[in-house]
């Protein structure tokens, strides 16, 4: 398993590596099934699995927070 550069940032990646962890390039490994290279290919463009998990928890945090006020307004009733 050898390090190539990343064709995108020059940062040094695993060849088997699905994307760049730095800059989320697609990465030139050979499995491009699954999860993440499919949300990578969203419109023609990548996203890195940073970028994926910032989404989600921002999502969960959003939701978690609207609830807490709900809560907080339905009980002063």
């Amino acid at each position: 398993m050898a390090l190539v550069p990343c064709p995108a940032c020059d940062h040094r990646i695993s060849e088997k590596a699905v994307a760049c962890p730095s800059c989320g390039h697609p990465g030139s490994g050979s499995d491009r099934h699954g999860l993440v290279p499919a949300l990578g290919r969203v419109a023609g463009t990548y996203v890195s699995a940073n970028a994926i998990t910032g989404a989600i928890l921002g999502s969960v945090m959003f939701i978690s927070f609207a609830a807490v006020l709900i809560t907080l307004i339905l009980s002063h009733r």
